[in-house]
């Protein structure tokens, strides 16, 4: 419900309870006042016509007098009666007294209706004696109906009259209230849904001198303020993603140098078969048939060296970040090509899984690759001459599917206390020269950003085990 309404109905509400209150209360000092007057009016007659009586010496004249008064009376009924044990029946009261009023004493009592009857009476017995009537008295006798309908007026009256100025004072504070309340807040609702929206100049048309003006001053603020922290917030973010990339990029030079010698390694091979079979063909001495394999065998050598030279451009090259549904075999036998010539040259074994096709991602292709190639390279170099490091894949199946690569090691292990800072930036336990304390942090930070996490744990046959935990992809080959 909005807020005119509830306004509305709040001071229904509040003007009925004060109207009922003081109809109550004035209802109560109403029958307290009407009964004070109708017992004054009986006393007042009773006492006059008591006092008249006691110049009277007979009971046939107090009869008359008694008859006269009555016929003055509208809703009053006048008699002369006796209180005696046995009275005559028209001089019969209508109700007996234990105690006998003296002259020009009087006594009121209200007798209750009789079944059938109408309404109470209210009786006045003021002590009149004449000379054959020693029990003589004047009863006056009054329904008390009048009393309950003259109440009932005055509630009707009162409850009109409170009626039509709970409508009138209701009705004002509706067009007052959707004037003054309903109309501003209205526009400031509007107002805020815009903002929402990304219209920050809405607030422009909205002036007002009140406190829905300041509110609006204050929306306008905020508004100002949400515009500032945004553009800020754009910009650290652009600068996080800026010095990520660095990072990563950073990170990937410092791997090329270290492979910088086995690349020269491994180009230096085919160089000296290509120069070989180049000599032989320079003597002239061979025959077509030799010198068609020599060429051939060049040729072999010199796609040898293209590939191997756009393997490590490749990895050098910086790309703006892309996911797409990969193969996570594919990431791991990219890495190990980039590594079996420092691995055979270190004299350590590199196994890599066989199958593929079979456990999808969604990944950057050159990020997932630089996690991999970042935790074998470690892990060669953590492992003694003729070790083993193993590349496995595998899936865990759950309320969420993972994808697993896990990196094992034949090196002596972590302890556990470098074990919780290993991942920490600039923290290495190589010698100086060797590490940069960045490689696990950039992992951490690429397989965090792909929504999966990384675990290390001591190998079952010693050294280490770390394991990259990735959402397996629900899309389907088609989709």
């Amino acid at each position: 419900m909005r807020v005119v309404p509830k306004l509305a109905l709040a001071l229904f509400a509040g003007v009925f309870v004060v109207v009922a209150v003081f109809t109550a209360m004035s209802v109560r000092s109403e029958i307290l006042l009407f009964d004070q007057d109708v017992r004054h009016d009986q006393r007042i007659v009773g006492v006059t016509a008591g006092a008249a009586l006691a110049k009277t010496r007979m009971r046939e004249d107090a009869v008359r007098l008694a008859r006269r008064v009555d016929a003055s009376r509208e809703f009053m009924r006048v008699r002369f009666v006796s209180l005696g044990p046995s009275p005559d029946k028209d001089l019969k009261p209508l109700i007996a007294l234990d105690k006998l009023p003296a002259r020009g004493e009087w006594k009121q009592i209200v007798k209750p209706r009789e079944v059938g009857g109408s309404a109470d009476l209210l009786l006045t017995y003021v002590g009149a004696p004449v000379v054959d009537e020693p029990y003589g008295a004047i009863e006056l006798s009054q329904p008390l109906a009048s009393r309950a309908e003259y109440i009932w007026r005055g509630i009707w009256t009162w409850l009109t009259s409170s009626l039509a100025m709970v409508l009138v004072g209701g009705l004002t504070v509706a067009l007052i209230g959707a004037k003054v309340v309903g109309q501003p807040v209205s526009q400031l609702i509007h107002a805020t849904r815009q903002i929402a929206e990304g219209n920050r100049d809405v607030l422009q048309t909205i002036r007002r001198r009140d406190e829905f003006g300041e509110l609006a001053d204050a929306l306008r603020s905020m508004s100002r303020e949400i515009d500032a922290e945004r553009s800020r917030t754009k910009s650290e973010a652009e600068a996080r993603i800026r010095a990520s990339e660095q990072l990563r990029h950073a990170e990937r030079l410092t791997t090329l140098g270290k492979l910088a010698s086995v690349l020269a390694h491994e180009i230096g091979t085919p160089l000296n078969v290509i120069a070989g079979h180049g000599k032989l063909i320079a003597t002239g001495k061979m025959t077509p048939e030799a010198i068609a394999e020599s060429a051939s065998a060049i040729g072999e050598q010199s796609d040898r060296i293209t590939r191997i030279v756009r393997r490590i451009l490749d990895y050098a090259r910086r790309r703006p970040a892309r996911r797409t549904q990969l193969d996570a075999a594919d990431a791991v036998r990219q890495a190990g090509a980039l590594l079996r010539g420092l691995a055979e040259q270190r004299q350590v074994s590199l196994v890599l899984p066989e199958r593929g096709g079979e456990l999808m991602l969604d990944a950057d292709p050159d990020q997932l690759q630089q996690a991999v190639t970042n935790l074998a390279l470690n892990a060669i170099q953590a492992s003694p001459p003729r070790g083993v490091v193993r590349i496995t894949l595998s899936e865990i199946r759950g309320a969420e599917n993972w994808v697993t690569i896990s990196v094992h090691d034949a090196g002596p292990g972590i302890d556990s206390e470098v074990r919780e800072r290993i991942f920490e930036p600039f923290f290495t336990t190589k010698p100086p020269g060797e590490g940069t304390g960045l490689g696990l942090t950039v992992v951490k930070d690429i397989v965090e950003e792909h929504g999966g996490f990384v675990e290390v744990v001591a190998g079952p046959a010693g050294g280490s085990v770390f394991t990259l935990c990735l959402p397996r992809s629900e899309k389907t080959d088609a989709g």
